[in-house]
């Protein structure tokens, strides 16, 4: 018996569901939009970095010199401690409050603030002396080109990954695609900066917003743990039910280790605690890889091929996103390293947890999925490409600076001349590159190529048209792997299929009938090659499971006897044809087509010759006696 209630239950209470889905979207959405502001207007800052202990870590980032951060001038000096008993928040209105979780609420670490805010701090010096009061004035955030551009792309990855995950959930709910958004809004890449800022005026604010984010979190990790165990049926197998039990328990156990680590607002030092929570998020992390690569040893093949999507995007977003948090919300990095990594390295970390919304949600989808290899290959070039034209144009960018502000383009010149270029620069290398890197280095591609050219040239030499049929079949099967395949052939209102072929046997559909078989047919009429949907239309008389058709490809001629469609099945290992596979089997049917005029051509000729010869026949036969000629 489930742990959880069925999908239809849950299903059944959509009105709730639908309205707690909402307000939870609207609730993602308020903590990453307002970051758009720093793009085009920076937030004032103390150049004060301190850890959860409220030990001052560093007091010039993200200044250049220490002359211009506000914490530096000062006086503060790394090792310097904030009074967390003296500052503590009792009361919540109190004033130094208002300043403790200015420094401390929300991200911890470096803080942003609004422009021109002032605080007073009861500082400890780490030289032994005795405590003083410092009062420090906000002054603007430097940010790099760089900086404002990686900002950008965060939030609108983390806005496009909210509304997909609230997508799923909408027209798909369920426990599996609650427990996927769940943690997509929170870990995701946008940044809360500028959220928090605009809290810190209202400390009760602050830690509402503190005790939602830690339920987040929890939440976040628990839903992560219920769709590794849930999908892709969302279903648990028994042998994992005990472990479905342990997911609400550890989103708890990590709510409450957040929640004590906001302890340092009322005098408490959370540093260890706090790092304790996040390395925890590792152990969870490797545990649900762990059940995603041992529960994807016994799904069939094509559901094997939707959860090698989910590992990767795992395997590539969760660390990412965990370690930048470590980075951003903790001092172990600068512990560890004894420097603390800029906001635009961060920026960067927090980018891949993208790819695991993006690759859950082409899983949860699609029935089918290509080779997961394939939006990697594409990824890793598209980054190598951005490295390669955007570290210039940042370099340039930087170089024009020094040289005074008649040189210096503005803002708008990058926004409306620079930046267009760059993307329509970058779009046009990823496609070369892309499709320079699968010409080059996918030896599978080039082999499978091979073979189909060996098709065609055989092809272009049959004598009939079963013949080619069942090269074109049988050259398809065998050099892209796949699992099915079938032509059915014009012959006056239907197309009829006249063979068996790899995945048809006698009892399936021989005939193809323009009325009810539109799906199938309607490749012909686009000329293309087309995929066919997994569910939602009539399937009877057609191969089930991992050989049911996922593909038509027509074999378009004037001729109506030349005229066929083929319907192929995914690969043997359960992925779905691709994008490159299309072309070629396009290139491939269309030398069919030319073959098959041939044959009927020929065909044609040799009954022409044949009643050529008969007339002749006729016309030399003797006249027989009483007959007039």
């Amino acid at each position: 018996m489930s742990l959880l209630p069925t999908s239809k239950n849950f299903a059944s209470r959509t009105g709730a569901g639908r309205l707690l889905l909402a307000v939870l979207t609207l609730w993602a959405l308020a903590n990453i939009v307002p970051g758009l502001y720093r793009i085009f207007d920076p937030l004032g800052t103390f150049g004060l970095s301190v850890d959860e202990d409220g030990v001052v870590t560093d007091v010039i980032d993200p200044f250049a010199s220490a002359a211009d951060s506000p914490a530096a001038v000062a006086g503060i000096v790394p090792g310097d401690r904030i009074d967390l008993q003296t500052m503590r928040c009792i009361p919540l209105s109190g004033p130094q409050c208002l300043s403790l979780v200015t420094v401390l609420g929300g991200m911890g670490g470096l803080q942003s603030v609004m422009p021109n805010r002032q605080i007073t701090l009861d500082i400890i010096p780490a030289s032994g002396g005795p405590p003083r009061t410092v009062k420090l004035h906000a002054t603007a955030a430097p940010m790099s080109f760089a900086g404002r551009v990686v900002l950008l792309v965060d939030t609108v990855v983390g806005i496009i990954v909210i509304l997909i995950a609230f997508w799923i959930v909408w027209t798909r709910p369920s426990w599996m695609t609650w427990g996927l958004f769940l943690y997509v809004i929170w870990f995701n890449p946008g940044q809360t900066f500028a959220y928090y800022a605009l809290l810190q005026r209202w400390p009760l604010a602050v830690f509402a917003q503190e005790t939602i984010e830690a339920l987040a979190q929890g939440a976040a990790f628990a839903g992560l743990i219920i769709f590794a165990l849930r999908f892709p049926h969302d279903q648990t197998e028994p042998r994992w039910q005990r472990v479905q039990w342990l997911a609400p328990l550890l989103g708890v156990v990590i709510a409450v280790l957040m929640l004590l680590g906001f302890g340092n607002m009322f005098g408490y030092q959370t540093e260890k605690l706090t790092d304790f929570a996040y390395l925890a998020g590792y152990v969870i992390d490797a545990a649900v890889l762990l059940i995603l690569l041992e529960r994807r040893r016994k799904l069939p093949p094509q559901n094997e091929q939707r959860m090698r999507w989910v590992i990767w995007g795992c395997a590539i977003g969760i660390p990412a996103f965990i370690f930048a948090e470590i980075c951003q919300s903790a001092s172990l990095f600068r512990h560890i390293w004894g420097v603390a990594p800029s906001q635009t390295l961060l920026g960067l970390l927090y980018l891949p947890n993208g790819v695991l919304a993006y690759f859950a949600s082409q899983a949860v989808l699609r029935h089918r999925v290509v080779s997961v290899s394939i939006p990697l290959r594409h990824g890793t070039v598209l980054t190598a490409l951005t490295l390669a034209l955007g570290v210039p144009m940042i370099h340039i960018h930087d170089e024009l600076s020094h040289f005074g502000e008649n040189l210096r383009l503005p803002g708008w010149a990058w926004a409306l001349v620079v930046a267009p270029v760059l993307l329509f620069l970058l779009n046009r290398l990823h496609e070369f590159g892309v499709e320079l890197v699968d010409r080059v280095l996918n030896r599978r591609y080039h082999s499978a190529k091979r073979q189909l050219h060996d098709v065609s040239e055989a092809m272009l030499k049959a004598q009939t048209l079963a013949e080619i049929d069942r090269l074109f079949v049988e050259g398809a099967v065998g050099a892209l792997g796949l699992a099915s395949g079938a032509v059915f052939r014009r012959e006056g209102n239907v197309l009829r299929r006249q063979q068996e072929t790899v995945g048809w046997n006698e009892p399936m559909k021989k005939e193809l009938h323009p009325e009810s078989d539109s799906l199938l047919l309607r490749s012909l009429e686009r000329g293309a090659p087309m995929r066919l949907p997994h569910e939602g239309w009539d399937q009877r008389g057609l191969p089930t499971g991992l050989e049911a058709p996922s593909l038509s490809v027509p074999l378009c001629s004037g001729i109506p006897e030349a005229t066929a469609v083929a319907l192929l099945g995914p690969h043997q290992a359960g992925n779905d044809i691709d994008a490159d596979e299309r072309e070629m089997l396009g290139r491939v049917a269309a030398k069919a087509a030319a073959a098959s005029e041939r044959v009927i051509a020929d065909s044609l000729r040799r009954e022409v010759a044949q009643l050529r010869k008969q007339l002749a026949d006729l016309q030399s036969a003797p006249t027989p006696p009483g007959r007039s000629s």
